[in-house]
């Protein structure tokens, strides 16, 4: 074989290299990149993205809502029968801000709901007995130098009122409590409601909820177990407690957008400020 038929095959060898890769980069660009589309799409149907909103985001969000104010929306509450008409449906009935050297120091906004009938009379009994009372007490005879803050935050989605109350507390040593109360009310039907009718009226299977508070509070209290096992104080859920079955949740409320959060805050029953918070 001669020196000129060798370098034509090594030209041919090389035009064919060229091709084809010149074809690998075609199917790349164009199914390759269609195909990985694909997967981040079903990924996210899937639920296989779900940490793209993080735990302590959706917290945070929750925690960000209260500014003691009421959202009405485009509801008409013309037929509501209000305790005070000259009053909004929700309202701050109680603010003081003050602080006293050596005994206390609160901020807080009481609301109250200002409707009439026997189931708001109750809720707003919860609010006197769980938070102005102890308002009172830290008042007139705080035993410990006491810090404590109240803020609500209230919406009406539809036919339904939500309300949120969220205190903060700290008293002496004791570690810090975060106490949350919330308030569902049909101002259609003048009922209370439940979780199981926020969720049969939006056409949510309870098992898509159960799933996610089970993931949610597996992941909570996998993270304390880790953060205690290095030195940290810190609160222990147990995810077999039945206070995460569904038909025991009382604390839950609608946000702006109509988003469900349903909301554990442990400093109810502790001595801390923890809480998980779930977004449907």
């Amino acid at each position: 074989m001669n020196t000129k038929t060798i370098r034509y095959i090594i030209y041919i060898f090389i035009i064919v290299i060229c091709i084809v890769a010149i074809g690998i980069g075609v199917y790349a660009q164009f199914f390759m990149e269609e195909d990985i589309g694909n997967n981040y799409d079903n990924d996210i149907s899937a639920g296989g993205n779900q940490n793209l909103v993080t735990g302590q985001e959706i917290k945070q969000s929750f925690l960000d809502l209260f500014t003691d104010e009421f959202y009405i929306g485009n509801f008409d509450d013309s037929n509501v029968k209000k305790l005070d008409n000259s009053n909004e449906l929700v309202y701050t009935a109680y603010s003081s801000s003050e602080t006293v050297e050596g005994k206390y120091m609160i901020d807080v906004n009481i609301p109250v709901i200002n409707i009439e009938g026997e189931v708001v009379n109750e809720y707003n009994s919860i609010t006197q007995s769980v938070f102005v009372d102890k308002i009172n007490a830290v008042i007139s005879n705080s035993s410990v130098y006491t810090i404590y803050n109240l803020d609500y935050i209230s919406y009406v989605n539809n036919n339904i009122l939500s309300l949120a109350i969220m205190a903060t507390i700290k008293e002496g040593n004791n570690p810090q409590r975060i106490i949350v109360q919330t308030y569902n009310y049909n101002l259609a039907t003048g009922e209370n409601v439940t979780l199981d009718d926020i969720l049969e009226d939006r056409d949510i299977e309870k098992s898509v909820v159960e799933n996610k508070i089970k993931t949610t509070i597996n992941k909570a209290s996998e993270d304390a177990k880790k953060m205690a096992q290095s030195g940290y104080n810190v609160y222990q859920r147990n995810p077999e407690d039945e206070m995460y079955k569904l038909e025991n949740i009382q604390n839950f409320m609608e946000g702006p957008n109509g988003e469900l959060y349903i909301i554990f805050a442990y400093g109810n029953n502790n001595y801390t400020s923890e809480m998980d918070v779930i977004e449907i």
